[in-house]
């Protein structure tokens, strides 16, 4: 066995051997020259040199011999190292350790240190110890999502997946996550999303044109077939009552149809009723004109309620991060299509008779459905497998008061078709001066729609614009009058400055409705699918027609019983308890803890996201 590297004077087995060279230093103070030691010289296990056995001079001379060689093969100048002193005690272990390996102490000389922002150094290396906290963290993480995901279970009524499970559904948030910012940025969407947005602006626009191009015409013509103003009323109500009717059904099974296909088969329906309507004047007098005329519009109507649904749904579909901008482009297209329709509709008339509007109208929308059906983007109809239906969400207070919202917007707005023009005659203005007077209202109202879907996209104010909205409608309808309780003159002026407010307002109030239905049901459990969204577009065009139909028909019988002035301070009454009912929504909220605004569509992903964080 070899010495100790420290300690080279260990070099036998036995502890007394070193006290025989303490007891005779001479040997280390001879010749240092190194003699050659014979294989059979062993090492003496005797206790002392004195007790050896008798046996002449020879055997003292082999003794003293073979500790000057020991003595000088450890302590020659051959050797490198050079000796230190040794201090032993009777009771230390004699242990080796083999000569080429290193200490304890030089391995930790040779281990990289690197410098920590505090300038005092650590013994680990920065990646070690970077792994070593990621590591902690991730053990903390789960330690505190595990007793959270237990919890939750049976509120849920949903077992804990495993780790697996875990990892695909993060995966599939954050894809579906990716998808819908994705779609925030107009700069993100593809050709094929750019022509689907202009697809569904393109309809609306054709649409209501066609419905609103009969006005300037068709009443004359009716009355030459024998027809009166109450049936005159009732072909120009009936629209929307029908609507009223059909939008929710559509709406529930808009899955079972198809969105795509409900959107062109009620895009063809509407243009081959528009043709239709055109021979109508080859029809003779009396009922089967007001008959088959009834049963046109009804027809019309059905087509107008089908790709008008289906269009909000697959806006919410399609663009899930601007929903309230793409509303905005297809309203500012619809009403620009009620703005420009009647003018259209007179010009069509004048240069080519009664069948010149329909025919143009008419084949606008059948080549739209035959564009529609290579540029609308084809989406997946999914039905959910739990769905509440729509009579769940005719169950949540804050859907009811969206639908107070939208039906008073559409009754203010429809109000001023049968009313505004005998309103203005004492004014003795032009045909075109009256227009221009509609335009005020219609053509102010296009321009902000797609204003205000920016602002809640990009601010998300919902309630805080219907509340601008409401109010900026009770001062317009005040002064457009004027209200009697302020004793004031009729002005044109006036009249003309309360018909721009209510344009900018009706928009402000109607435009995020369907942004907050859709936050709304997502936050009750519906899922996000087009099941969903068919049913909110249903409630929401169901509501718009209810207040479309009631806004002309209530509003000509009050203006006949109690004059203009003092019908339009009923509906300034009317959005005045609106928005008594908003604040008290709001108050009720706050009191019951339940503050968490509908506005707020992504707080079940955020919350998500804390979770798993």
């Amino acid at each position: 066995m070899e010495s100790d590297e420290y300690t080279p004077l260990l070099y036998t087995f036995s502890l007394p051997t070193l006290t025989d060279i303490a007891q005779n230093p001479e040997a280390l103070s001879t010749d240092r020259e190194p003699k050659t030691v014979r294989d059979n010289d062993l090492p003496c296990t005797s206790r002392s040199v004195h007790g050896a056995v008798a046996g002449g001079d020879r055997t003292k001379r082999r003794g003293a011999s073979k500790r000057r060689s020991r003595a000088r093969r450890v302590g020659s100048d051959n050797d490198v190292r050079r000796l230190r002193p040794f201090i032993a005690s009777p009771f230390m272990p004699i242990t080796t350790k083999p000569k080429n390996e290193p200490s304890d102490f030089l391995k930790r000389q040779k281990e990289p240190r690197s410098r920590s922002p505090t300038k005092y150094g650590t013994l680990l290396p920065k990646e070690e110890k970077r792994k070593e906290l990621q590591t902690k963290q991730e053990s903390e993480n789960l330690v505190k999502t595990e007793p959270l995901d237990e919890a939750v279970a049976p509120l849920t009524g949903r077992k804990r997946a495993d780790s697996e499970s875990s990892d695909s559904s993060e995966s599939e948030t954050s894809e579906s996550t990716d998808s819908s910012e994705s779609y925030t940025k107009f700069s993100d969407l593809t050709r094929k999303q750019w022509a689907t947005m202009g697809m569904l602006a393109v309809a609306n626009l054709c649409s209501t044109v066609a419905f609103s191009c009969i006005a300037p015409f068709y009443p004359t013509e009716a009355k030459q077939k024998g027809m009166s103003s109450t049936k005159i009323g009732i072909i120009f109500g009936v629209f929307e009552l029908v609507m009223f009717v059909t939008a929710p059904l559509l709406g529930k099974y808009m899955t079972a149809i198809g969105s795509k296909r409900m959107f062109t088969a009620g895009l063809f329906l509407t243009g081959v009723t528009a043709i239709l309507f055109g021979f109508l004047n080859f029809l003779p007098s009396g009922g089967l004109f007001f008959w088959t005329s009834l049963v046109i519009r009804c027809l019309e109507a059905l087509g107008d309620a089908c790709f008008v649904t289906s269009s909000f749904a697959i806006s919410a579909k399609c663009f899930p991060g601007r929903i309230a901008t793409v509303v905005g482009l297809i309203e500012t297209f619809a009403g620009l299509g009620y703005t420009a329709g009647p003018v259209i509709g007179a010009v069509l008339y004048q240069y080519g008779g009664f069948q010149m509007p329909f025919l143009v109208l008419g084949s606008l929308l059948i080549l739209a459905t035959v564009v529609s059906i290579f540029l609308v983007e084809d989406v997946e109809d999914e039905e959910a497998e739990d769905t509440k239906g729509m009579l769940g969400m005719l169950r949540m207070p804050v859907i009811w008061l969206m639908v107070f919202a939208v039906v008073i917007c559409a009754i203010s707005l429809s109000f001023f078709d049968p009313t505004l023009s005998n309103h203005l005659e004492s004014f003795k203005l032009s045909t075109t001066m009256v227009g221009l007077m509609f335009l005020l209202c219609g053509g102010i109202y296009t321009l902000t729609a797609p204003l205000w879907g920016l602002i809640i996209d990009q601010w998300n104010c919902c309630y805080l614009l219907m509340f601008f909205g409401s109010c900026a409608t009770v001062i317009s309808m005040l002064f457009v009058g004027p209200s009697p309780i302020f004793g004031m003159e009729k002005n044109l002026v006036v009249i003309g400055l309360s018909l721009s407010l209510f344009g900018v307002a009706a928009g402000a109030l109607y435009i995020p409705t369907f942004q907050n239905c859709l936050n709304a049901v997502k936050k009750h459990g519906y899922e996000d699918n087009f099941q969903t969204y068919g049913c909110v577009s249903g409630v929401f065009q169901a509501a718009f027609a209810f207040g479309a139909f009631l806004g002309p028909t209530l509003g000509g019988f009050g203006v006949e019983q109690i004059g203009f002035e003092w019908t339009t301070t009923i509906i300034a009454v009317i959005n005045v308890v609106f928005i008594i009912f908003m604040c008290q929504f709001f108050a009720i909220r706050k009191l019951t803890g339940n503050d968490d605004d509908d506005e707020n569509s992504t707080d079940a992903d955020s919350e998500t996201s804390k979770m798993k964080a």
